[in-house]
């Protein structure tokens, strides 16, 4: 996969550059987003290459090895940066799924206890019993949500930035165009 980045100075590889409408090239992405962007659908089996393109006075010789360099380095923090997001999730998911068995188990227990009230009507008994099953089990769901399912979006962007760490890099200078002007 091929990725194209039109930037006017190198420090927009990280930082987004400011949003001109007038300009028809505009970009209100940095450089890294631009490439989290494309890979965010991929499959990441193929190679990622970055064409970056900057001005002709900063194309220098260690340019590429300078970008590759502080590509490796943002990636790095990015893939910490989610590593302690995990940490984080299963421990709300670790605690909320204590939080949630406690109050499954209460809602069985009043079931229960519902449920063999004589001194209440059936329809009443059945209402209630039924009501703190499922209440119980609904008290379930974000610990599953979280312990199943949130930490996908964590997982995938370390290995977006894994890919992007491994990506060949080339520089090209920026060819200056005549603007076309309207009648």
């Amino acid at each position: 996969m091929k990725v194209t980045l039109h930037l006017n100075d190198i420090h927009q590889l990280f930082v987004a550059p400011e949003f001109d409408p007038f300009e028809p090239d505009a970009v209100a992405q940095s450089g890294m987003d631009q490439l989290v962007d494309a890979l965010k659908p991929s499959g990441l089996r193929d190679r990622l290459e970055a064409v970056v393109i900057l001005p002709a006075e900063e194309v220098t010789a260690d340019v590429v090895e300078r970008i590759h360099s502080a590509v490796t380095r943002y990636c790095r923090f990015q893939i910490d940066e989610n590593r302690r997001e995990l940490a984080s999730l299963r421990w709300q998911g670790v605690k909320s799924l204590q939080t949630g068995v406690i109050f499954l188990a209460l809602c069985l227990l009043l079931s229960a206890s519902i449920d063999g009230a004589e001194a209440l009507p059936g329809t009443l008994r059945r209402l209630g019993s039924e009501g703190f099953l499922i209440a119980g089990w609904v008290s379930m769901w974000h610990p599953a949500e979280l312990l199943l399912y949130a930490w996908w979006p964590y997982w995938r962007q370390m290995r977006v930035y894994e890919h992007i760490m491994g990506m060949d890099i080339s520089v090209q200078p920026k060819t200056v165009e005549k603007a076309a002007y309207a009648r």
